[in-house]
Order: C-alpha cells, then structure tokens, then sequence
C-alpha cells in the first residue's frame, strides 16, 4: 500500500471523554498534545562525558480550540447533565478528563490511527470574542498517559446501577497489563485491579467489568479493541450555529451595555501541583487550588461613561466631572457575555444561545492607545474578585 501523502485537518476527529460520557467536538479549529520528557544528565568526576541521563514521569499537555457557538464543549468536560441547569454551570467542575484524536482513512470511513490521552486535568482556558471575528474557547489539559493506537477505542457508557457490566467489544490488554484505559464511575477514575476489586477499583475479566459497589449514576469505560464494523464517526452537527461574530455578542456591564467595544477576552487558571510518589512510575495526580479568572476588555475611546461606570457603578453619575484612577473598582459590578444565535440576519439580535457570567469584576489595570491612522482606544484589565465564572445554557435563568 502506498504511504499517505500527508494528514489533511479534514481526517481527524477530536472525541472528550468527560465525567459522563464522550462528546465527538464539532467547530474544532485546532488540537494539540505533546509530551516532554523531563531528563537529567549525570556527570561524574574523572569523566569527560556525560554518564548517562536519568528521567522523570512523562508530562503530557492537550490544547484544543472551537468555536464558541454553545454549551456542548463545555457540558462534556464539566460532565453536566441533561438538561443542562437552568442556574448554570460554574469553571469549578472543570477536572480531568480523556482525549481521543481519531484519524479517518485516506479512502474510506474507517479508523487507521488513534492517540489517546488519558486523566488529564485541565489547566486554564480562555475565551475571546472580537468584533470583526468569530468567537472562540479554548482548553489546556496535562497528565501523564498518552498512548498511539491502530485499533479501535471504544466508549462504553452504563447506567445500569449494578456492581457488573457487559462491555460492547472485547478489550485487548494493554502493555501494562490492563484492559481498560480509563473506568470512570460517577465522574471518579478508578483503578484496575485482577482480583476482587474494593472501593475505587474495578476489575475485567473478558467482557464483565466489576465494581466493589454499584454506581449511583453512570460507568464509562474507555478501551482498546478489534471492532469489525467502522466505528468512525463524522463531525456533523446542524443543531448549533456554524460561528458567532461579534456584531451577535453584546456585553453588560452591572445593567448597563457597554458601547464600541472591540475585544473581550476572559482567561482561567487552576494553580495545580503535580503530586508522585516513590515507586510508581506514573503521576498520582493534582491538586487545583483556587481559579484564577482575568480579562482584558478593549473599546473606542469616546467619552467618559465607561470610566464613570467603573469607577461610581453609574454611567452618567450627577454632578461627578472628575474620575480618579485610585477609585476603580465600584462594588458589585458584574460582567455578562451574551452570545446570540446569528441566523436572523436582518438587524434584531437572535436566541440566546450562551451566557458567561462573573459576578463581582475588579479593575487591575487601565490605558489609552491613540495611534496615526487608528481610533483611540481604551483597555481595562479585569479579574474575577471571586474566582467566579458561570456558563448558562440560553440567557441566565
């Protein structure tokens, strides 16, 4: 067989494995996953070349962009449930979470290469929105296991609540010794074991999974397997906008719309720790401290309203003709993201398809750019005085 020219973006598929099952992305622009390989090198006394070099634990990274158009990424990496919650969904139920990149044969609809990335907790994320382009969110994960594959993986989600399963396909053990990539019971990964398993293990044996105790939700279960029919499957989904542009994002600020704005960006951090342990060659796992959520929003300059809202809380406050920069931030002002649906295309903003939300926003910086040939600017740094984020489904409930 001749060897494939190159791999077209068109033949790979990105599929999430969240807390409650897969999720094939659509609008994905872009997928990565590296690995770097932490390594010393040993010198000796009397010798004028290296040793040798010793390793660490693998770290292995995924980022992933799609266009922000609605809730689905962000619902199977959160794991929320359907229907999504009317009160929304905060940052905080980003965990961990299994990427598989599935790559399409050059001819025909079948799968010929797989990388599997397994627990990796998410690091951060940021979304932007612009005036004159199409709005996106991006993701970063990092664990420890990542894998490449020409069989199949299968997902297999159960919601039975029983201690024994009946997988779809019989799993192929692993080179570690284990048949499954990942068991997630009720958002928790869990361990494999070859005997009876206690609480937090499984255990397969050909094609029954067993727990120690029934799940109160769901099992999904990750593995390698020969599936004789093709299990790929095209990314196509009708049901949400193709793109969201920015003349179909309003942002408020506290009750007000904000006017000529250009740009809005929102990041997230979760500070994490990387925890090993003496003779496991494998990432225990992290530890998440408290989000980190900043932003950066960029208008016209024009006048002094935003400057007043920000730092009085009213856009035209009575009497007040002087704005000190000592007086950012006026309490309890929130910030809303709306994103409407595009399809009425004739002046009137549409559906409401997605919603972020920071409750309580403080200002950490603030500039004015006048250049030739441009208009006057202004930027406001931002952050979360709470460390909060909420996505709702549609307009806040």
């Amino acid at each position: 067989m001749a060897k494939r020219t190159s791999l077209p973006f068109k033949d790979l598929a990105l599929k999430v494995v969240g807390p409650t099952g897969e999720y094939v992305a659509s609008r994905v622009q872009r997928f990565e996953i590296s690995t770097n390989f932490p390594s010393n090198d040993i010198d000796e006394l009397g010798n004028r070349n290296h040793a040798g070099v010793t390793t660490g634990t693998p770290e292995v990274t995924t980022t992933f962009q799609v266009m922000d158009v609605a809730v689905k990424v962000f619902q199977a990496l959160t794991g929320a449930v359907n229907p999504y919650p009317a009160q929304g969904v905060s940052i905080t139920n980003l965990g961990e979470i299994d990427v598989i990149g599935q790559v399409r044969d050059e001819k025909i609809a079948d799968l010929v290469k797989i990388v599997h990335g397994k627990k990796l907790r998410i690091t951060g994320f940021t979304y932007t929105y612009t005036v004159d382009g199409e709005a996106t969110e991006e993701y970063t994960a990092a664990g420890s296991e990542k894998r490449w594959f020409k069989r199949d993986i299968v997902v297999d989600k159960f919601t039975a609540l029983t201690t024994t399963h009946t997988l779809t396909q019989t799993p192929i053990i692993l080179k570690n010794g284990h048949y499954a990539l990942s068991v997630i019971v009720d958002g928790v990964y869990f361990d494999e074991v070859a005997t009876a398993p206690a609480d937090g293990e499984y255990r397969i044996v050909g094609t029954t999974l067993t727990l120690a105790a029934a799940p109160t939700s769901q099992v999904v279960v990750v593995y390698q397997a020969n599936v004789v029919a093709s299990s790929y499957q095209s990314v196509v989904d009708n049901t949400i906008p193709v793109g969201i542009r920015g003349k179909n994002i309003p942002v408020t600020i506290g009750v007000n719309g904000i006017q000529r704005v250009q740009s809005v960006t929102i990041r997230g951090q979760f500070p994490n720790q990387k925890v090993e342990e003496m003779g496991n060659t494998s990432v225990v796992g992290y530890t998440t401290q408290v989000p980190q959520v900043t932003g950066d929003i960029t208008v016209l300059d024009t006048d002094t309203e935003l400057v007043a809202l920000l730092t009085t809380g009213e856009i035209n406050p009575s009497g007040v003709t002087e704005f000190q920069v000592c007086e950012y931030t006026a309490s309890g002002l929130s910030m809303k993201i709306e994103l409407h649906d595009p399809a009425d295309k004739c002046g009137t903003q549409g559906t409401i398809v997605k919603t972020i939300y920071i409750p309580n926003i403080t200002v950490t910086s603030e500039g004015h750019t006048t250049q030739v040939g441009q208009n006057a600017q202004q930027t406001f740094g931002f952050k979360s005085s709470t460390a909060e984020l909420i996505v709702y489904s549609g307009a806040m409930a």
